[in-house]
């Protein structure tokens, strides 16, 4: 539980850090062997929870459901619109090795927030946005015969009444109570190299994604500045 709420505290300091565009974008458009560029949606790593009156994060696992089906529905929209192929990858049958991806990127991410965006810069980096998952992703590149993986890290707090109530009492004291957060990053990786080549974070007011017809919104605010395929970005389609 400390872990969590140590999170929402680094990230709301990020998030109000100014001067830093939110996403990154290192390639003008999306490119492919084939006809269409192939992004591989690794299996959303999108959680809700809700706030107990004491501030306790509690996994909500039915709200956590509806927001993973909801984003690869609307993800996979999105995708045709910039004109891409997206593909899935089932959570359910994923290796050893293709579960750890998920935990590295959330890592690299949580990283990249602090020393990109946030205060501690590297200097090492001089600036650069150089940042990558490292050669071991390229498995999925063959396996899935995909040039690009999608990854998404997303967190949603929610007050319970009780936490609600709370707050409210303790407004009337002149004290303040967090009543949630709201957060979330995704990363487009080159499967051949590893690296990071788009970039995105959102927070509070990104949208619902626990709701289908909000989820759209949710989605477009997160992945909408993604490069368009080669074919888009040139006009050659509609």
């Amino acid at each position: 539980m400390k872990k969590r709420l140590t999170t929402i505290t680094v990230l709301a300091l990020v998030a109000g850090c100014a001067g830093t565009p939110a996403d990154v974008q290192k390639i003008d458009a999306l490119q492919s062997i084939g006809d269409d560029p192939r992004i591989l949606l690794m299996p959303p790593d999108v959680r809700y929870y809700r706030l107990t009156a004491g501030g306790v994060p509690e996994p909500n696992e039915e709200w956590t459901s509806a927001a993973q089906a909801n984003f690869s529905r609307e993800a996979k929209g999105y995708a045709s619109h910039i004109g891409a192929d997206l593909i899935e990858a089932d959570r359910d049958s994923l290796s050893e090795d293709e579960i750890v991806y998920e935990t590295l990127h959330s890592a690299v991410g949580n990283a990249l927030l602090t020393h990109h965006y946030g205060m501690f810069k590297l200097p090492a980096k001089a600036g650069r946005f150089d940042w990558s998952l490292g050669p071991g992703v390229a498995p999925l590149r063959s396996q899935y015969d995909a040039d690009y993986a999608l990854f998404v890290h997303y967190r949603d707090y929610q007050a319970s009444g009780g936490r609600v109530a709370f707050a409210l009492l303790a407004a009337a004291a002149g004290v303040g109570v967090p009543m949630g957060a709201e957060f979330g990053f995704a990363s487009l990786v080159d499967l051949e190299s590893g690296d990071i080549v788009w970039f995105n974070r959102v927070v509070a007011g990104s949208g619902e994604l626990r709701k289908e017809d909000e989820a759209r919104t949710a989605v477009v605010k997160l992945l909408g500045t993604i490069p368009r395929s080669k074919a888009k970005a040139s006009g050659d389609t509609e």
